[in-house]
């Protein structure tokens, strides 16, 4: 199609010109001022994230007719909501707002605006403040991001309009052979010529460009007119296109990244439309902790490295670039994580990204693997307690010289003295003479399941995840409720529960009561009676196989420390120390130590429901 050229011939005159544009415009539609940072009296924009996801967009009105083009979605979306400040009858006011739905009508010609001439004219949106006459033909009822609107400021002086919300990946579905008006995402500090920004779209190629300077059209020259922040021009396309900047960016969820609460990674893809590579920058705007990149060293341990404030992306010439992103849960548990990630283009492009992401407590099944690397050599045990001063200095509490609290010493052990007993420490666990335990032959390994809920920690010895008629998860450790649900996994054509079980430990009941939290010392206190089926002195081949036997005690003991690497780090993967006492299986205690690790396994609350 070829370009519209105004028409000169109608209505000319520096108060009144008048361009045909096949398709889009009626005689009586609205023009526009579309703001111009080279121009003045013109309307200003920009977007300005502190932190979070909210943005505040700052615009300057001038009086008469302004073209906004809005690109946050405001807390509060209702029109009289946004501009609430211009219709209190106070200060500065509006005397309506206007915005244009090319499906509704398709008309020929443009011309100066004239609110009473446009109220006959199909295709408007408009919105008249409470007060005024015409309010009950308003039907703007709501204020969106990535439109363009219209303002009319009345009186003879300049206003501020400060819009707040959650911003907005742009968007523009260009229809063939027809105008769009619309505004473009552009970076505010390094705002391209309108030229070089739609150079990698052919649809827009030599096509037209028209802006509204003192309430007439004015066709601009792409070469040498600088593309406004936020504002909104007509722009002719010749074919259907998708195009939004030099620079696109492909994100999963379309307008958003959003992990949930189980996603740890979300891969972005940065699209060069240009024929000449450029580098794009992103940043997480507020510097919160918890975005992590990809490293792109290969032979690196450290696999993820925080966003920090900036991370450069090349991008080859019509090239693209894949840029795997993370969040680390622990750094903002157990709060949720939201945050508007900037990414900005030499080219001039910029967007604006919500991330949001969960970190809820885990009160969840958990399931990890225990590896026992050192035993205690029993004839090695301390028997004569020591005591030792700690480190606690003299105090002076008033300052006069004097000693108010002395140092003082401490017992290490029960049995201070000498006697047969062992000395065994704060915990319960026997001292060796030795530092340290003796290393075994082989590491030994077995599972351990734990459920944590409200906080209270629970050893399980089985668990089969299963589902409810209405499709929800269930955890049971009870085997007579497996009948009132259905299986979780195909197996065989047939649906089954899904069975998490370990050998190595067991109890009466089908749970039992630990002390302490995921986040520090947790312990269990297992008791294995004389008559119970799985005490060893009870085995078939055990020499005392018929006998009285003896009662086994185990104290496990899982103290959490820091787990410095990957992104589920001090989250869904629990890392640390742990030690255990046995007790009745020879004449003196048993102890082995070693480190476990705990990985979440499902998010269901409560077991048994």
């Amino acid at each position: 199609m070829n370009n519209p050229e105004p028409a000169t011939n109608k209505n000319p005159g520096p108060g009144g010109i008048q361009m045909t544009i096949k398709k889009l415009f009626h005689p009586l539609a609205l023009t526009l001022i579309i703001a111009c940072s080279s121009l003045p009296g013109l309307a200003l924009a920009e977007v300005v994230c502190s932190g979070g996801l909210n943005c505040t967009q700052t615009i300057r009105l001038t009086p008469g007719w302004n073209a906004i083009h809005v690109k946050v979605a405001p807390v509060n979306d209702a029109t009289e909501q946004v501009f609430a400040d211009f219709v209190d009858g106070s200060g500065a006011q509006i005397s309506s707002v206007w915005t244009w739905l090319a499906q509704r009508a398709k008309v020929d010609f443009i011309q100066d605006p004239d609110a009473e001439s446009m109220l006959s004219a199909p295709g408007w949106l408009r919105y008249f403040p409470p007060a005024a006459p015409q309010a009950f033909l308003s039907n703007l009822f709501s204020v969106q991001a990535n439109r363009a609107y219209l303002v009319k400021l009345e009186g003879s002086s300049e206003a501020t309009l400060s819009i707040t919300g959650r911003p907005a990946v742009p968007r523009i579905n260009w229809q063939p052979g027809e105008f769009s008006l619309t505004g473009f995402h552009v970076d505010p500090a390094n705002p391209p010529v309108f030229s070089d920004f739609l150079a990698g779209s052919p649809a827009h190629a030599g096509q037209s460009i028209y802006r509204l300077v003192g309430d007439q059209w004015q066709q601009v020259n792409p070469s040498n007119t600088v593309i406004d922040s936020d504002t909104a021009y007509w722009v002719f396309s010749d074919r259907g296109s998708n195009f939004v900047g030099p620079m696109d960016i492909d994100l999963p969820q379309v307008d958003r990244m959003e992990f949930g609460t189980v996603l740890e990674q979300l891969t972005l893809k940065l699209e060069n439309s240009l024929d000449v590579a450029h580098t794009a920058t992103l940043q997480l705007l507020g510097g919160a902790p918890g975005m992590f990149y990809a490293n792109p060293d290969p032979v690196s341990e450290q696999s993820w490295l925080p966003l920090g404030n900036g991370l450069a992306i090349p991008v080859g010439a019509e090239g693209e670039s894949r840029v795997p992103l993370g969040v680390r849960r622990a750094d903002f548990e157990p709060d949720d994580f939201g945050q508007t990630l900037e990414i900005k283009s030499t080219s001039g492009a910029r967007w604006l990204i919500p991330v949001t992401a969960s970190a809820p407590q885990l009160n969840s099944l958990w399931v990890g693997t225990v590896t026992i690397n050192q035993v205690s050599q029993v004839h090695n045990y301390l028997r004569t307690c020591t005591t030792e001063p700690t480190t606690l200095e003299p105090i002076d509490a008033d300052g006069d010289g004097t000693v108010d609290v002395e140092a003082e010493a401490v017992i290490i052990g029960s049995n201070p003295g000498s006697g047969s007993d062992l000395c065994t420490d704060a915990e319960g666990f026997p001292v060796s003479q030795s530092s340290e335990l003796g290393a075994v032959a082989a590491n030994f390994s077995f599972r351990v399941i734990m459920h944590r809920e409200s906080g209270q920690v629970r050893l399980l010895k089985d668990v089969i995840q299963m589902r409810a008629d209405n499709g929800r998860y269930v955890l049971l450790t009870d085997d007579s409720l497996v009948p009132n649900f259905r299986g979780a996994v195909l197996r065989d054509g047939e649906l089954v529960g899904r069975r998490m079980s370990t050998m190595a430990y067991d109890f009466a009941g089908d749970t039992l009561a630990m002390a302490g939290g995921l986040d520090g010392v947790l312990t269990a206190d297992i008791v294995l009676a004389v008559d119970a089926p799985t005490n060893p002195f009870r085995h078939y081949y055990h020499a005392d196989h018929g006998g009285d036997g003896y009662e086994v005690t185990r104290r496990m003991e899982f103290t959490f420390g820091s787990v410095g690497e990957g992104l589920g780090a001090n989250y869904d993967v629990k890392q640390g120390t742990y030690r255990e006492v046995i007790s009745g299986l020879h004449k003196e205690q048993i102890v082995a130590a070693g480190s476990f690790t705990l990985r979440h396994a499902a998010q269901i609350d409560t077991l048994n429901q």
